[in-house]
């Protein structure tokens, strides 16, 4: 009792701050600090989310006790989850406490909704240079100012800036948009560059570009379609270091890989490396830097296998079980769990809709290796 007494401390926090960023009231101090309490749990971030879309509804009575209520059922779920985990029983794999928690403050159908494995779609969260956070949904149109710069959200889920002051004679700030799994969105930044980030990505820009260079930072997985400006060179930094150098191109970067920072070019030209050692990349090549060997392979490729995505489609080729499940729990915000290690080294090839239900890939996979899925709420068993 003390231990759970102890761990639904640890996962509380004012209700107040969290309803403060719901209606975009937080103070710089506020939201940095309900911001380090969600970058400690990834289920403390679904929580407010879920708080969020529940609002969103236009409930005409906000009954705080329900809240309360679910908050406290929360942190209580999430005490017993750390002392069961997964417990292996002789059959199989015992199904631990899996509901998410913001589903308590839904109505036992929105619960059932909610426990669905559902495709991704359009949500990202902007943080603005004052440290504000909004949260982006598709369907809605809004229209808002930072450092001078007019931004547009779009219903379809797309973010633009317009610059229409001199930037040369003005000191640059900076947006960062983060998307979490289960979500995408695309961004148009000050210079006309088209940029569209997969689910589990951090991109953060100015919101103009001053001087020389047009640069950004990226953890994650984007597809960039720079506006060409030969006078100003634009460069994508990722972790280790890494940097990807182009003028006006189209090619997508991905530090979501193991141990590697990928980059592939659809069209135009790319130099990518760490410090002084670049490498000059042609349309239809990736390349790969290798973090733990500190080197850079190029090679040719069907570049569609690595950019179909922001078309709306998943496409393997001779790609490992374990990597495809990764690349779809992000999309569809799910789990997956495996009985047996040896399945995870299944090879597999072909392709899926982004919007389609989960299920009828995993009948495929079914046929075709004689794997067997067993889906529970938003978790994949896998046998």
């Amino acid at each position: 009792m003390l231990r759970e007494m102890k761990d639904m401390k640890d996962d509380y926090i004012d209700w107040a701050l969290v309803r403060k960023r719901i209606d975009g009231s937080c103070a710089a101090e506020e939201g940095e600090r309900l911001e380090r309490w969600m970058r400690g749990d990834k289920e403390r971030r679904r929580f407010v989310e879920h708080a969020f879309r529940y609002y969103e509804r236009e409930v005409p009575v906000v009954d705080e006790a329900r809240i309360e209520r679910a908050w406290r059922q929360f942190a209580r779920q999430r005490a017993l989850r750390r002392r069961i985990r997964l417990l292996r029983l002789a059959g199989g794999v015992a199904a631990s406490l899996l509901l998410l928690a913001g589903a308590w403050l839904l109505s036992p159908r929105e619960q059932a909704e909610e426990g669905r494995i559902e495709p991704g779609s359009a949500r990202a969260r902007l943080t603005l240079s004052s440290g504000q956070e909004v949260f982006l949904q598709g369907g809605k149109t809004d229209r808002m100012t930072d450092g001078k710069v007019s931004l547009k959200i779009e219903k379809d889920g797309m973010l633009s800036y317009r610059d229409t002051l001199d930037s040369a004679q003005c000191e640059s700030v900076y947006n960062k948009l983060k998307v979490d799994r289960g979500g995408e969105y695309h961004v148009v930044l000050a210079d006309g560059t088209d940029v569209w980030l997969d689910s589990e990505t951090e991109l953060e820009y100015p919101v103009r570009f001053v001087g020389g260079r047009r640069e950004v930072r990226l953890e994650g997985k984007a597809y960039f379609k720079v506006h060409a400006d030969s006078l100003r060179p634009f460069v994508v930094n990722v972790v280790g270091g890494i940097t990807v150098k182009v003028v006006g191109t189209e090619f997508c970067v991905s530090t979501q890989e193991r141990d590697e920072v990928r980059a592939v070019l659809v069209e135009g030209r790319v130099d990518m490396g760490k410090g002084e050692r670049m490498v000059v990349m042609r349309p239809n090549q990736l390349a790969v830097y290798d973090r733990k060997r500190n080197v850079i392979d190029v090679t040719d490729v069907n570049v569609r296998k690595y950019v179909g995505w922001r078309d709306g489609d998943f496409v393997f080729s001779d790609d490992r079980l374990e990597d495809v499940m990764d690349e779809l729990a992000r999309w569809y915000d799910c789990d997956v769990f495996y009985e047996r290690e040896s399945v995870k080294d299944i090879r597999l090839s072909g392709d899926i809709k982004r919007y389609e239900q989960i299920e009828q890939f995993l009948h495929f996979v079914e046929l075709a290796t004689g794997v067997e899925f067993e889906v529970k709420e938003k978790v994949i068993f896998v046998r």
